[in-house]
């Protein structure tokens, strides 16, 4: 059962799940958030949200164990191009509001990029697997989309969300 959606901002998500994560002791790289002021409110759960970002900034921080000037971003934008082919009410459902958490760390290995949003499909040593493909069914809870992508000649790994957008009165 889905969590109830609402108009939410999702730079309060984001920084929610950066004290938690902050108070848990794991911060142990460069925190830097990117964000557009200028971000209209997303159609989402702010619990689920908190639970999403946690999940991805601690997995950034962890990959970057042992990195070199390790640095996690976090950085939202409006994306007026891109929409989703999710068919609500009959409509194809616009995600403008993306929100990506990149890490300079070395990668997931290329034999399980494929797959890590499958459950029980984990790279960590007594990972269980579950964290990714949680955040993927909290994301597709709120017809959202998520993805990841390895830029090898930048030596960064990036996971996008991909949200609608608040209509006006809704929430």
């Amino acid at each position: 059962q889905p969590e109830p959606v609402s108009a939410c901002n999702v730079h309060e998500a984001v920084r929610h799940a950066r004290t938690v994560v902050e108070v848990a002791g794991k911060e142990t790289v460069d925190l830097v958030e990117e964000f557009d002021p200028s971000l209209p409110a997303v159609l989402g759960n702010h619990d689920a949200l908190v639970q999403i970002f946690i999940n991805l900034v601690s997995n950034a921080i962890e990959a970057c164990k042992g990195v070199n000037e390790a640095k996690v971003i976090i950085r939202t934008r409006f994306v007026s191009g891109f929409v989703m082919n999710a068919i609500r009410l009959g409509r194809p459902i616009r995600l403008p509001i993306e929100i990506r958490v990149s890490d300079n760390g070395p990668g997931i290995d290329p034999a399980l990029r494929d797959h890590i949003f499958e459950p029980f499909v984990s790279s960590k040593a007594n990972g269980q697997g579950l964290g990714l493909a949680l955040v993927k069914k909290l994301v597709r809870d709120m017809n959202g989309r998520i993805t990841h992508e390895r830029d090898e000649s930048g030596g960064w790994t990036h996971f996008s969300i991909h949200l609608p957008m608040a209509r006006a009165g809704e929430g």
